[in-house]
């Protein structure tokens, strides 16, 4: 009897270390990707970033074409030649 209380004993030492090192390497593992989920943050609020500056941008060029079509279209004006540009220096 005192042989399969050993064995139990060991068999629970065992149990034990074997679950320390399960949560050790949860642990590690749930660091890891806290990391990654950090870094995939800042990525995602770079490209909103860059996302909204690309839409500002865009818009503003639309607007440019727009008045430079109706420009053409409504008043007949058209880009001057480099011949008719004058600098006047003061």
């Amino acid at each position: 009897m005192h042989r399969w209380k050993l064995l139990g004993l060991g068999l629970l030492y065992v149990l034990v270390v074997g679950l320390a090192l399960s949560v050790t390497i949860n642990r590690h593992q749930a660091r890891q990707l806290f990391l990654e989920l950090q870094q995939l943050e800042r990525d995602r609020d770079q490209l909103n970033a860059d996302w909204s500056r690309l839409t500002l941008e865009q818009s503003t060029r639309l607007n440019q074409v727009r008045v430079e079509s109706r420009a053409k279209k409504e008043l007949g004006m058209q880009k001057p030649s480099a011949d008719s540009i004058r600098i006047i220096r003061e």
